[in-house]
């Protein structure tokens, strides 16, 4: 058993850590305190912090608290005075990690970042791309790695000074939230033989950092316990296991022996090996307690050599091959000997190499537009124009903007599982990927015995997504079909699609969706979709263009019910009707460079783009991924200027406003429209001739009618362009003249 000692009143979390002399270990706690202890004596100073402190490191004179504020406090070491915090998030920082002067902090609202203490600018680097808690970090600062793992159930390795991803591993299992997660996750890098250790389940799995291929596993078969952590000696020849059990395993690195077992009625959740004295290492446990270890007993043993192993006995020798056998057999990478590998021509080993590293594509999981992340424990399932779908542990709760319309209604989600839903103006609609439970509810029928009903899938089909249109609901199944279902139940048609669902949404009658077609390039998706109109049975398909390495955010109809969808880089895109009723994709604007100009971030929630103007309906977020539910988010109105170059100049703000007013006005009078036309490209002509730009004003012109002809011919002879004005009238006028009258017979005939 560990001889533990108590050091915090309150069981959870608690941390441990050494200062770099040694001389001192620190502990904090569920309890808010941080205690400061002498390694010889134990003799202990307390230090009040806050309501509750989940990690800390100290450097130097200084010690570094992730509490429950939310923020990086700073206390002075030893003593605990209270300075200034050096940055702050939206939820506590979960994870601390020291090298040297570089101090990394990983947060549970998915932020990972780096600071160097040495330098006063306290600039930091943002490491991306984590979709959930962060549980630890792991840092190789000879090689410049850092390893995370992450609640979303992902093992991510960078490279700290290009910020760049270098690997991700899906290997642990998903949660929520810290609390709920089965393991910590604490891993270690073997740098003896450059490898990463990741406690998986009830394993350690050893992945060599050339290719990041798992090399070999450590498993106990007596414990089927998941493992915390994983720790290395500071001599590299012995590793310590702790399982969420209590159970404690000190183990040889080289053989895989066990060398020492303790066991604990809490289990450990941190371990900080003695600076000074490398044969000692302290635990801390999930009761608040720390305990001494002392491995000077096993490192004085002699250990075997190679040439020891050669001189056993016949029946040990048969023993340790069977144990040989077993672990090369476990073994991912098959080695080949080596009068095998003489033979084998050299081109040969050069293609299969290149065989083995091609790995399939990591496809976008499905999600719905304006949901918040499933990981977290409280979320927005939806919001739009009408209300908001808000989902809590054990309830879900459908908020209205006009109260006066209805009033809010919640719904029981302790057995259901509903983990997506839509809102419309009669309906509401709720799905469970868990349970396979789909319910309608006609929040304004007039049948009072039909306001609710719900439906089962069957033959192992899981819902993906859902959604409302004017009169009916459509369901998307992990099947890769789409259920098309009347408001009242009624099952229409089974649409199927060819690749795995991405998103979809509806606007009246016409439903959208988007779908993977093909495996794409290396870090890229490949995604197809395809618009249906319900009501007049029509179908167009087609590839959806998409910008290198990035995947999809956000997509669905405008007011005006055109095609929009937003890309993580940032590009807002459209889907426009061509005369051949084609769908034409356009570029519209880069919504991540007008929030970075404000300094801060945009969530999408809808798209206005009536009267020639595009506006978006936006929650600005600051320093975090996704908006709070509490307080209630504040919407924001965001004017779009398009993705032309030199925006800020004239002529570009000229072209935007014509480009606008083609693409995005609505307007039913036809003289209206055609006299904001005129004045768009007369403003265009007469900046090109002040600039001296006669070829670009005669383009311009051909763009023109005959009445602004007419205007232009007069402007460029005030303006002393006798040349353009000629030419203008003698190759332009004529031809507009005769082209407007074959149009106006086509209309009278028609």
């Amino acid at each position: 058993m560990l001889s533990v000692v108590s050091a915090h009143s309150i069981a959870g979390l608690t941390d441990i850590c050494y200062t770099k002399d040694g001389s001192h270990f620190l502990t904090c706690g569920q309890d808010g305190d941080i205690h400061v202890f002498e390694t010889k004596s134990d003799q202990v100073e307390h230090i009040r912090c806050a309501d509750q402190c989940h990690c800390l490191v100290v450097h130097e004179y200084h010690v570094f608290i992730g509490t429950n504020r939310n923020e990086l406090e700073v206390r002075s070491f030893p003593h605990g005075d209270s300075l200034p915090s050096l940055v702050h998030f939206t939820q506590p920082v979960s994870a601390l990690c020291l090298s040297n002067s570089l101090l990394f902090i990983g947060t549970r609202d998915f932020k990972c970042v780096m600071m160097n203490l040495n330098d006063d600018s306290n600039k930091m680097k943002h490491f991306d791309g984590h979709q959930a808690p962060i549980l630890s970090l792991n840092v190789y600062e000879e090689k410049r790695w850092l390893a995370t793992s992450c609640c979303d159930g992902s093992i991510r390795i960078f490279n700290i000074d290009k910020q760049t991803l270098i690997k991700q591993l899906s290997l642990i299992q998903k949660s929520n939230d810290i609390e709920t997660a089965v393991s910590l996750v604490k891993l270690d890098w073997d740098k003896k033989d450059q490898m990463l250790a990741i406690p998986v389940k009830n394993t350690i799995q050893f992945f060599e950092s050339e290719k990041w291929t798992r090399k070999k596993t450590y498993e106990n078969d007596s414990i089927d316990e998941a493992i915390n952590l994983i720790r290395f000696s500071p001599c590299g020849t012995l590793f310590v296991v702790a399982y969420v059990n209590g159970q404690l395993a000190i183990i040889n690195r080289l053989t895989f022996d066990i060398c020492m077992n303790y066991s604990s009625k809490d289990a450990v959740c941190s371990l900080a090996w003695n600076p000074i004295e490398s044969t000692r290492f302290t635990c801390s446990t999930m009761a608040g307690e720390y305990a001494h270890v002392d491995v000077s007993e096993y490192l004085s043993k002699p250990t075997s050599t190679p040439s020891d192993k050669l001189d056993l006995g016949a029946e040990e020798e048969e023993e340790m091959e069977e144990v040989v056998d077993e672990l090369e057999s476990n073994s991912n990478d098959v080695e080949m000997a080596i009068d095998d590998k003489e033979v084998i021509p050299k081109w040969f080993e050069r293609a299969s190499s290149m065989l083995t590293e091609t790995k399939p594509i990591e496809l976008q999981e499905p999600f719905q537009s304006t949901s918040t992340s499933k990981y977290l424990e409280s979320r927005f399932l939806l919001w739009n124009n009408i209300g908001a779908i808000t989902c809590y542990s054990e309830q879900i709760q459908i908020s209205f903007h006009d109260v006066s319309y209805h009033h809010s209604i919640t719904i029981d989600n302790k057995t259901d599982k509903y983990s997506v839903g839509d809102l419309s103006l009669s309906a509401i609609a709720l799905g469970s990927s868990q349970t396979g439970k789909l319910c309608c509810i006609l929040y304004q029928s007039w049948d009072s015995n039909m306001k609710e009903w719900t439906i089962n899938t069957e033959n192992n089909e899981k819902i993906e997504l859902v959604t409302l249109g004017g009169d009916f609901l459509a369901v998307a199944t992990s099947q890769r079909f789409i259920r098309l279902m009347s408001l009242s139940g009624i099952q229409q048609r089974i649409i199927r699609l060819q690749g795995p669902i991405v998103s979809m949404s509806s606007y009246q009658n016409h439903l959208w969706m988007i779908h993977h077609s093909t495996q794409g390039l290396p870090k890229e998706q490949a995604m197809s979709y395809v618009l249906l109109d319900i009501e007049n049975d029509h179908y167009s398909t087609g590839s959806l263009p998409l910008t290198p390495k990035t995947k999809l955010s956000w997509m669905g109809f405008s007011d005006s019910g055109k095609c929009y969808y937003l890309e993580k880089s940032g590009h807002l895109s459209m889907l426009r009707h061509n005369k051949g009723n084609q769908l034409e994709p356009l570029l519209i604007s880069n919504l991540k460079q007008e929030a970075e100009k404000n300094t801060t971030n945009y969530w999408l929630l809808g798209i206005n783009d009536f009267d020639g103007k595009v506006q978006v309906r936006v929650i600005e977020l600051r320093g975090q991924s996704f908006p709070d539910l509490v307080p209630w988010p504040l919407v924001s109105i965001i004017s779009l200027p398009l993705a032309l170059y030199q925006i800020d100049t004239e002529k570009s703000q000229l072209e935007s406003d014509y480009l606008k007013m083609k693409l995005f006005t609505h307007s039913t009078d036809e003289e209206d429209f055609c006299n904001t036309e005129r004045q768009c490209l007369i403003k265009m002509f007469a900046l090109s001739c002040k600039s001296n730009r006669e070829y670009r004003a005669f383009e311009i012109c051909q763009l023109m009618d005959s009445i602004a002809l007419q205007l232009a011919v007069k402007y460029a002879t005030k303006s002393g362009k006798i040349t353009l004005a000629q030419k203008i009238t003698d190759e332009l006028i004529e031809q507009k003249k005769e082209q407007e009258e074959k149009q106006k017979e086509i209309q009278r005939s028609s």
